[in-house]
């Protein structure tokens, strides 16, 4: 059974080829000796009282082949937005960790595409490959209903980028989420106010080890990211996105603005060493750092859960937190807000895009309208759900399948509309929007990065970041993955990295840091 762990911003794959929805070409120009790298986008000539309908070609994330429900939820999307603003969308279904690879080969072919999404990725990278575009100029004729505040953490070099997928929390808090029918069978009880050590966590894995035997595993790392367990290893903030330009240690202090190479940290070592005897011990799979599978595995018998994403308190939580079944969570890092270098999942307009502001128009068409939000994430009422509580200002639904992956139309990925007005799914509270404002209302100051509105230009070490990455990529998957003996190649490791220019880039890094802290 193909599905993929939906927990990722709250939220939280479609097969990665574009059948049934493939772009045009554009007529944007694209430099012959330069092939990734398209000079401008198509004018945008039509006007937005024309009344002419505007194409746009829209990346879409799904976890599966789409189906005929798919294409009745993008009709009847296409029939509003082309009656309120005069847009009919073609969205493009695409895998959400390797969209922008998927977009890139789009833009590279000069393949028209008007919003592409960039997940768990600085909009640095895209900026500086010259992949987007500048969207300051759109935003009063096309984006004004779009709230400053939610775009705060969305600009590169002091020019707009990017703009969310969906109105969300800041606040952000990680665990490990584990299916409830393992944690009712073994007993562990949970307790919402507690934020669990990896040891207590570790004693959990030993008692479902003996139980369930062999070849049952308690957690897979997610081979796209080098991230240790989702975030739920500790507090840091990757000022660029990356661990490649350093971090900040959040948490040792929310007030040092010191840039650290993460991967020579205590921490970081302790973390290699503590995968290693996971590995050992069984607990993750002997194949895992190599898996091209891993966002599926969570979802089989054999293996206990995941980390990533939480809910400040369990009553939040709904069937659609985790694979479509009920999930147990256990807290490691409480809620805290980073910069994280504008690397959470945002859409972009690519310069191949044959009308910028038409696309912007409908991205901020899909953020404050409801009804359409509603229709893109949940379907349609009485064939995916049904509202089971109204109060006249807010709705809790619930789906008409326990495996929503089973409905005629689905969609677990938490990535469209404002999710502060829209419906919450049972079982979780009607009242869930009023608690993530509360808790984000009581999160103390002293949980925020110090470094909220910095960002990093990193044109100087921008040879030195790809060398950087590269041994990134050839070492983090299988120290994740407790594949490698930390003792022999950690020192290997850190070495390639300083090798590769990591030393530069966070020097650089830390005296563009400094001097914006000075200028507040």
């Amino acid at each position: 059974m193909k599905k993929v762990i939906a927990l990722m911003l709250c939220l939280v794959l479609a097969l990665a080829s574009l059948t049934g929805c493939g772009g045009k070409k554009s007529s944007s120009t694209t430099d012959p000796e330069n092939k990734t790298a398209p000079t401008q986008a198509a004018d945008d000539t039509s006007s937005k009282d024309s009344g002419d309908i505007v194409e746009i070609f829209w990346q879409y994330p799904a976890i599966s082949e789409v189906t005929e429900g798919f294409y009745r939820m993008e009709d009847a999307l296409n029939e509003m937005m082309e009656k309120d603003i005069g847009v009919h969308v073609k969205f493009v279904p695409t895998d959400l960790m390797t969209s922008r690879q998927d977009a890139t080969l789009l833009i590279s072919s000069g393949e028209q595409l008007d919003v592409s999404l960039t997940a768990f990725t600085s909009v640095g990278n895209m900026v500086e490959d010259g992949l987007i575009l500048p969207l300051d100029e759109y935003m009063d004729d096309y984006g004004s209903t779009i709230n400053k505040d939610w775009i705060s953490g969305n600009y590169y070099d002091g020019k707009l980028y990017s703009l969310p997928t969906a109105v969300n929390k800041h606040y952000n808090t990680y665990g490990f989420n584990m299916k409830k029918k393992y944690c009712d069978k073994y007993g562990f009880a949970q307790d919402d106010n507690k934020i669990y050590t990896l040891k207590e966590l570790e004693d959990m894995f030993a008692i479902v080890r003996a139980g369930e035997g062999d070849n049952f595993y308690m957690t897979t790392p997610w081979n796209n990211t080098f991230e240790p367990l989702n975030y739920s290893y500790q507090e840091y903030d990757m000022l660029s996105g990356s661990f490649s330009a350093g971090v900040l240690m959040l948490n040792r202090s929310f007030d040092d603005l010191t840039v650290y190479n993460y991967f020579e940290t205590e921490e970081y070592k302790a973390f290699c060493e503590m995968m290693y005897d996971w590995a050992q011990k069984g607990y993750i799979a002997p194949d895992a750092s190599v898996d091209t599978d891993y966002s599926n595995r969570a979802m089989e018998d054999n293996y206990l859960g995941t980390f990533g994403y939480c809910e400040p308190e369990s009553s939040m939580l709904s069937t659609t937190s985790a694979w479509g079944q009920d999930v147990v969570q256990f807290r490691t890092v409480d809620g805290y807000v980073k910069l994280n270098g504008g690397s959470a999942v945002n859409w972009n307009v690519p310069v191949t895009s044959a009308n910028p502001g038409k696309a912007v128009e409908a991205i901020a068409y899909v953020l404050n309208n409801k009804a359409a939000a509603t229709l893109i994430q949940y379907g349609f009422e009485g064939e995916e759900y049904e509202v089971v509580e109204d109060n006249g200002e807010s709705q809790v639904i619930k789906f008409l399948a326990d495996d929503i992956t089973k409905l005629p139309y689905s969609n677990v990925y938490g990535l469209w509309g404002n999710r502060l007005t829209m419906p919450a799914v049972y079982p979780a509270s009607i009242d869930n929007s009023k608690k993530w404002i509360a808790f984000e209302n009581a999160l103390p100051r002293d949980r925020y990065s110090p470094a909220l509105g910095y960002s990093f230009k990193s044109e100087s070490v921008s040879t030195e970041i790809a060398a950087v990455e590269a041994v990134m990529a050839q070492y983090c998957y299988s120290f994740n993955a407790g594949a490698i003996d930390p003792d022999k190649a950690l020192p290997e490791f850190i070495a390639a990295l300083k090798s590769a220019g990591i030393e530069k880039i966070i020097a650089e890094n830390q005296k563009q840091l400094d001097a914006w802290a000075a200028s507040k």
